[in-house]
């Protein structure tokens, strides 16, 4: 039987460039030989792409390249913008090339914490009180947005810009004195922030597997965080090992475990997505709170995804396995119905 060749996809020119090498180099040295070739690709910080052990070039000389190679299926490990954001995606959809991860509106929609939160609200998930603020506003009249802020929000609060992953571009003011320095930091990644209310409680992830055509989606165990460095899961709560204890399956009641899986499986079915995704939550005294979903959840060895899913019996090799295969069956099905 013919092996799949399977490209590694990786790096890109996003704020996460070096955990994205970091989870493309996992899949690479974990993918089982027997079963795949492989070839990586890095996209580096400038957008040049990187093949074959050749130098740097523009992506107009790598895509002939790449179709030369007769790949089967792209491992997204990219993480950001032009990544993740369904950028990407749709080139490979138009070359006719199948990807791992949801497609391109799927992710493109389930990168913006903004809209993701208003369709996810829709079907029946909890989520944080909100407010929005643009760059334009607040140049305007600065001193009725904090004063709107306060009545609406609170404080501490929570700033995060919309289309970044890896907690970039996140602030946690304690006080209106705060908001202003918190909230220009923010501003930096883009002209529009979300402002959300700062809940209490236990911080949980749940990720969802869906690489069958037809099949139903179905939640991994549930994953609790506790930060040990930081007083919120930010990127060196993340990716330093050591930083943070999780726990999986997470200690928490079995019918809120139930329902977290529950909201996870929704809010991956309410924004379209395939293959896989990962819902970050908070259990607070009113129940799970829904904040984020990550399509491309980071596959290094402190990732948060494989970890659930060996608890589930699924070794790595063999998660990247059902990815690849389920994306390949994925497209040929797309192709079958057109």
């Amino acid at each position: 039987m013919r092996k799949h060749h399977v490209a590694v996809l990786m790096g890109g020119i996003s704020s996460e460039h070096d955990v994205s090498v970091k989870t493309g180099a996992m899949v690479v040295g974990s993918i089982d030989r027997d079963k795949f070739n492989v070839t990586p690709i890095t996209i580096t910080r400038n957008g040049k792409w990187k093949l074959l052990g050749t130098p740097a070039i523009d992506v107009h000389e790598a895509l002939p390249q790449l179709m030369a190679l007769r790949i089967d299926c792209v491992f997204l490990a990219l993480h950001g913008p032009f990544g993740e954001d369904g950028r990407i995606q749709g080139m490979f959809d138009m070359l006719g090339i199948p990807y791992t991860g949801p497609g391109c509106a799927a992710s493109a929609l389930a990168m913006d914490k903004i809209r993701s939160k208003a369709v996810v609200s829709q079907a029946g998930v909890p989520v944080a009180r909100h407010e929005i603020i643009t760059r334009r506003e607040w140049d305007s009249v600065p001193h009725e947005t904090i004063a709107r802020i306060t009545t609406r929000i609170g404080f501490p609060c929570v700033i995060k810009s919309p289309c970044q992953g890896s907690s970039i571009g996140m602030a946690i003011p304690d006080t209106a004195e705060h908001f202003e320095s918190a909230l220009l930091d923010v501003l930096s990644y883009g002209d529009t922030v979300l402002v959300e209310e700062f809940l209490e409680g236990v911080e949980l992830t749940c990720g969802v597997m869906d690489v069958a055509p037809g099949g139903r989606p179905w939640a991994l165990p549930v994953t609790e965080i506790r930060p040990l460095t930081s007083k919120f899961f930010d990127y060196a709560a993340k990716y330093d090992p050591g930083a943070s204890e999780e726990i999986t399956p997470a200690r928490i009641p079995e019918d809120m475990t139930g329902l977290v899986q529950e909201y996870a499986v929704k809010a991956h079915d309410a924004l379209g997505c395939r293959g896989l995704s990962r819902s970050d939550m908070i259990l607070t005294d009113r129940g799970p709170v829904w904040f984020e979903i990550n399509t491309i959840p980071g596959m290094t060895e402190t990732s948060l995804f494989p970890q659930a899913a060996a608890v589930a019996g699924i070794s790595f090799p063999v998660l990247i396995e059902r990815l690849v295969l389920g994306a390949i069956a994925f497209a040929e099905n797309a192709q079958n119905n057109s």
